[in-house]
């Protein structure tokens, strides 16, 4: 799935088919959970000293999330089958030219 979200809601980009059921089920809760991220993005830049947060990922058995926030309220949020070998650095600056 790869979807943008703002403070109001989010806008599906593309959805994988077959996980349609997944997104209307769990859409709500994750868009609620990127936004308080997004808020928390200034603190955890303070924290590592380490630049601009660029992204986070979360590493499931079925899927890994990646949140790109743009702002407190707006952002990406891409996942992809578990299994895919993606080379990082790569994936994330075509994801942030999306932004």
């Amino acid at each position: 799935m790869v979807a943008t979200y703002d403070r109001d809601g989010y806008d599906p980009v593309y959805v994988a088919p077959g996980a349609e059921d997944r997104v209307r089920s769990q859409a709500e809760r994750v868009h609620e959970e990127l936004v308080l991220q997004g808020l928390g993005r200034g603190h955890l830049e303070d924290l590592f000293a380490a630049g601009d947060l660029q992204c986070s990922i979360h590493r499931f058995d079925d899927l890994t999330a990646f949140h790109f926030a743009a702002g407190e309220f707006s952002g990406l949020f891409v996942s992809v089958d578990s299994a895919a070998d993606l080379p990082l650095a790569t994936f994330a600056e075509t994801c942030k030219d999306h932004l």
